[in-house]
């Protein structure tokens, strides 16, 4: 099997076939998921590779690195340490990956339907930003695509290319690019179909927004008629209460949870309840104001 694919990835190096390397790399790294061993041939295959050009030209870097970030553990100490020094090559061309071959990879795992190939495409780009001290808009702008195309917005694993934004970073959001992003998480909210998407964006919204604007997109979003979708919007609206520091709009979000206690929906209610719970037992008391 790994000679085979071996084979293949030349052939795709030669045709410069960026999909078809892709492929390749994505069925090694289940392989390695299987427990399959790489000998020291096949490793010494897949580090020469990073010496042509034209490799890394189709997105080698981040191939290499997708395959190596883990299998390396269980390498031999020599072994590791000329595979770091690869992946020093590696992770020096993920820099420099391009919106489109992201997107191409994007929607190659929109037509999968493999959320691994999804959580990797979303891995290329926290690598091609980690070390910078602010987010591109090239990378901003792809993902504000996304979020307005219906076939990413349904397709497995989409909450990933959100949870890179909310989780690793937020901090280096600009507002700008921050104000670009809230009116398109409330378009796309109900459009998901992964119950992570939605929990992601109501996190966002709640805890890392945190504001008047964010507050009003969920107070729209509880009134949404998908039972689902609407049973996260409690979540935010918590975090809103434990989370701000403004206290008018800690009242206004507390305000509106004990509203969202007579929705019709039993799972919009129990989620209600266990919201209340979490903030009673943070001590945060109400009755004062309400």
């Amino acid at each position: 099997m790994i000679e085979q694919l071996k084979t293949t990835i030349h052939q795709a190096i030669i045709w410069g076939d960026s999909k078809l390397l892709r492929e390749c790399f994505y069925k090694l790294k289940s392989l390695t998921s299987e427990g399959i061993i790489f000998s020291p041939e096949d490793i010494d295959f897949f580090i020469n590779l990073l010496e042509q050009p034209k490799f890394l030209g189709l997105g080698g870097g981040w191939y290499f690195a997708m395959l190596f970030q883990l299998y390396r553990e269980s390498l031999s100490s020599a072994q590791q340490d000329r595979v770091n020094s690869a992946m020093l090559i590696a992770y020096d061309c993920l820099e420099k990956i391009s919106p489109e071959l992201l997107y191409e990879a994007i929607e190659q795992a929109i037509n999968s339907g493999e959320e691994m190939q999804m959580k990797e495409c979303a891995k290329a780009i926290s690598s091609a930003v980690s070390g910078l001290s602010h987010f591109p808009d090239k990378y901003l702008n792809l993902i504000l695509g996304l979020l307005q195309e219906n076939r990413f917005l349904t397709s497995k694993g989409a909450w990933h290319l959100l949870y890179i934004l909310e989780i690793e970073n937020w901090e280096f959001l600009s507002e700008t690019q921050k104000t670009q992003l809230l009116p398109l998480l409330e378009s796309s909210y109900s459009s998901f179909t992964d119950w992570m998407a939605w929990f992601v964006i109501s996190e966002m919204l709640g805890e890392y927004f945190a504001n008047e604007q964010a507050f009003q997109v969920l107070c729209r979003l509880k009134n949404i008629e998908a039972e689902e979708p609407r049973s996260l919007i409690p979540h935010g609206l918590e975090h809103i209460v434990k989370d701000s520091h403004d206290q008018q709009l800690t009242q206004k979000a507390y305000a509106e949870l004990l509203q969202m206690k007579y929705d019709p929906s039993e799972q919009v209610r129990d989620e209600v309840n266990t919201s209340l719970q979490r903030i009673a037992n943070r001590g945060i008391e109400f009755d004062a104001f309400l």
